[in-house]
């Protein structure tokens, strides 16, 4: 059974072990120094799923007063296509929704057509003419 539940810091390094096997570009934001800066601010929407005490599948949701955030949805190779990532996600929805926020974003790789499908299937929408652009004010760290 899959479990899911607050992100803790000694989740870190499975967490981080996850991302980088789905794929994830990591930016300086993605180092412990950063996410604990994250989760003084919101903790309730960096959530992980555990199955049999492992972590399984993590997500990072962030609120910034106007729009909800989801980054990094990442669930290992063997809970795939068991409704982990949906279950990860429809959880921080609601407790996005909890909070007031009315709207909820994904930035999601272009070439992660599986991670386009299962936000889709969710009711996300592409956001035709718009294009993500971004700036690192610190050196990126090595992957």
């Amino acid at each position: 059974m899959v479990l899911i539940e607050k992100f803790r810091l000694d989740d870190y390094d499975s967490v981080r072990s996850l991302w980088k096997g789905a794929g994830l570009d990591f930016s300086p934001g993605d180092e412990l120094p950063q996410l604990k800066r994250k989760l003084r601010r919101d903790p309730e929407l960096f959530l992980v799923a555990r199955e049999k005490g492992s972590v399984v599948g993590a997500v990072l949701g962030a609120w910034d007063g106007r729009r909800g955030w989801v980054y990094h949805l990442a669930v290992s190779k063997s809970a795939r296509r068991r409704g982990v990532a949906t279950k990860l996600l429809q959880e921080l929805e609601a407790r996005m929704g909890a909070k007031g926020v009315l709207k909820v974003n994904a930035i999601v790789y272009d070439w992660n057509v599986a991670s386009l499908a299962l936000f889709e299937l969710n009711g996300f929408k592409r956001q035709d003419g718009q294009v993500v652009v971004g700036k690192y004010l610190a050196p990126k760290p090595e992957s």
